[in-house]
């Protein structure tokens, strides 16, 4: 009876959809000078709507829509140019406007800004109050029906006062039928290829006699074909790359991949075949992260550099001057674009831990993340009073450690095919006194990489499969494996089959022997997830005595819809709520290291009582440290990125 009350008291309290943080915990910021760090909204995606001179600068400023997350549309004020040619932007001010995204922003030889919005059925006219930091509306005609689901668009000014408009469009493709959360989804068929139509976009253009004062005219099909970017296009943008190419296109595609075309047309449009936009080898880019929008950025001398972005923060791309062979553009490597005063950013949906990397004698931050990246954040102050510098990715045999589903890795489908979900663990794996990476990701394998370098300089050989019984040792998606020395031994858990917290011994390098189920106190399996599908793994282990008895608990990062230890009554869901958020737990170890017993999961809370949530409901990462002084403490992060070091005297688990 006692412990239904503590349930139905813990749902009243706690039903909640928006993050709550113990008060005055802000996200951890960079240490770099000025604090310069990658520019990134609190949002998992981002929109590059356009640029103008708002502040008169010797470069544009940059209007820039959050979506996954708290909507809105910011400007970024520049203030300089790194060393690497990125443009560096100062801190966001929020924009008033009756549009999220789905727009084009852009300046007249007058110095006004205006933007062009897609509003469902209608093309809205803005003009933006610099005073007021508002885009206010003044006009819309009407779309015609044949604009099947636009989704972003661009304008190209004409010397007659007209506009060529350019509307990226579906080909009416349906995609995987069913639900991914279903027992029956099946999005390969046995022959292991994609089921369903394959969804791809193209572009119309039209005529805009002037801004908003006359209907669109002239509206036609403007690519070659009807399936021109796999999935969906990520924003159009005008690029003048020099001359005979003042007017040509580019957008950004689910793959990553910027497409361009090449536009000979003096006024309107006759876009010749796409041209994937080429790296300094020749070869087609491909954005680090999945669903890049693109923006034309003036070089300051008459051309077009791009800024990119989708998941994950800006990049910056330089133009070479240069075309291939094949007459696609040659951009250079993509660098980040720079914030001042900036979060350390982590990438989407973080994974950390907290070790001494580099064998300074200081804690730092690893963290892997939805873009499949593992990131270094260097210490630079102490492990009581630490100072982190901007992530440097972490290699693998000299090459950036990158971990993709690929076509048929997803569970959800071959959409998925650039997400990662990478969710490392860092540990002596092998007990050589060097930190190697334990990796959980998308796929649900397990893999080791182990350190053939030094302590102070860790050089990690490629990712090798862990088996038991000889066979990949596999588990649930999006799981971080726990990972911890129990008396001379690794033990390491994931999420089974059967939707179980299970324990498994290591033997060798690369083989691992079952070591059965974790067990609650009264020897019921623990489970994890609050459905099937796509509503499985997701959560994040951390073994860590957190209360200092010398027994090692779990401390758990939960999605929405993780349910731990049951679906009956477990956490997050249902009994904070249905649609709560990501909810960091910690279970005590009742029984002993190598009989561990676990009792019931518990949220942290503040001083006042209330559950600590970092924000997001697909996964959030949680773990126990020492970093930060006076611990044991919590370092969480949300889902855009930011990562928050939680002093122990301020929560407490209950």
């Amino acid at each position: 009876m006692k412990r239904v009350l503590v349930l139905l008291t813990l749902g009243v309290a706690c039903c909640q959809a928006e993050p709550h943080l113990p008060p005055g915990i802000k996200p951890l910021a960079s240490a770099a000078e000025n604090g310069r760090g990658p520019l990134a909204l609190v949002n998992l995606n981002h929109h590059v709507l356009g640029h103008a001179r708002v502040y008169k600068g010797k470069f544009p400023d940059l209007f820039v829509a959050g979506y996954g997350g708290p909507q809105a549309v910011h400007l970024f004020r520049w203030v300089d140019t790194a060393e690497n040619g990125a443009p560096v932007f100062a801190q966001p001010l929020e924009v008033k406007c009756p549009f999220k995204d789905k727009g084009t922003v852009f300046q007249l030889p007058d110095g006004s800004i205006h933007g062009l919005w897609i509003a469902q059925d209608a093309l809205v006219h803005t003009v933006f109050d610099i005073e007021a930091l508002e885009f206010k509306e003044e006009g819309k005609v009407a779309l015609d029906g044949k604009i099947k689901s636009p989704s972003s668009l661009a304008a190209l000014a004409n010397t007659d006062g007209s506009y060529d408009v350019v509307f990226d469009v579906s080909n009416g493709a349906k995609g995987t039928p069913g639900h991914p959360w279903a027992e029956d989804w099946r999005p390969y068929n046995s022959s292991g290829f994609a089921i369903g139509e394959q969804r791809y976009r193209y572009l119309m253009g039209a005529r805009l006699p002037s801004l908003m004062k006359e209907p669109l005219e002239g509206l036609r099909q403007i690519t070659l074909t009807q399936r021109e970017v796999f999935y969906s296009m990520h924003q159009v943008t005008a690029v003048n790359l020099g001359a005979g190419h003042e007017r040509d296109l580019m957008t950004g595609s689910r793959q990553g991949n910027l497409v361009y075309y090449h536009n000979p047309a003096e006024t309107g449009f006759k876009l010749e075949k796409k041209r994937l936009a080429a790296g300094p080898d020749g070869n087609a880019l491909r954005h680090p992260s999945i669903n890049p929008s693109v923006c034309a950025y003036p070089n300051g001398q008459g051309h077009s550099d791009v800024i990119a972005c989708g998941e994950g923060s800006l990049c910056f791309y330089r133009f070479t001057g240069q075309f291939t062979s094949a007459g696609a553009p040659i951009f250079a490597e993509p660098v980040s674009v720079l914030q001042e005063k900036a979060d350390l950013y982590a990438g989407t949906l973080p994974t950390p831990t907290t070790v001494d990397w580099n064998g300074d004698g200081a804690l730092d931050i690893v963290v892997g993340n939805s873009e499949g990246f593992v990131l270094f954040f260097e210490n630079i102050g102490t492990t009581d009073e630490p100072r982190f510098l901007p992530a440097v990715r972490v290699q693998a045999e000299g090459r950036d450690i990158h971990v993709q589903a690929g076509y048929s890795g997803s569970l959800q489908g071959v959409q998925e095919a650039r997400w990662g979900y990478l969710s490392p663990n860092v540990v002596d794996w092998n007990d050589d006194g060097l930190l190697d990476i334990v990796t959980g990701d998308i796929t649900g394998d397990t893999l080791v990489y182990l350190n053939r370098g030094t302590k102070t300089e860790p050089r990690l050989a490629a990712a090798h499969p862990i088996y038991c019984d000889g066979l990949d040792l596999r588990g649930m998606w999006r799981v971080r494996p726990g990972v911890a020395k129990v008396g001379s031994r690794m033990v390491l858990a994931v999420v089974d089959s059967e939707d179980h917290l299970h324990l498994y011994w290591r033997i060798d390098d690369y083989n691992v022997e079952d070591g059965g189920k974790l067990l609650m106190a009264d020897g019921k399996p623990v489970g994890a997830s609050g459905g099937i599908g796509g509503m499985s793994g997701r959560c994040k282990l951390d073994f860590f005595d957190w209360n200092q008895d010398g027994k090692l608990d779990l401390v758990i990062g939960t999605g929405r819809v993780n349910s731990i230890p049951d679906r009956e009554t477990g956490l997050p869901m249902p009994t904070i709520g249905k649609k709560t958020l990501g909810t960091p737990l910690l279970m005590l170890n009742v029984g002993t290291n190598q009989k561990p017993r676990y009792a019931m999961p518990v949220p942290f809370r503040d001083v006042d009582g209330a559950v600590v949530q970092p924000g997001g409901a697909h996964e959030t990462g949680a773990v126990g440290t020492m970093l930060g002084g006076n611990g044991p403490n919590l370092l969480i992060c949300n889902e855009a990125g930011r990562l928050y070091l939680i002093p122990g005297t301020q929560i407490q688990p209950r």
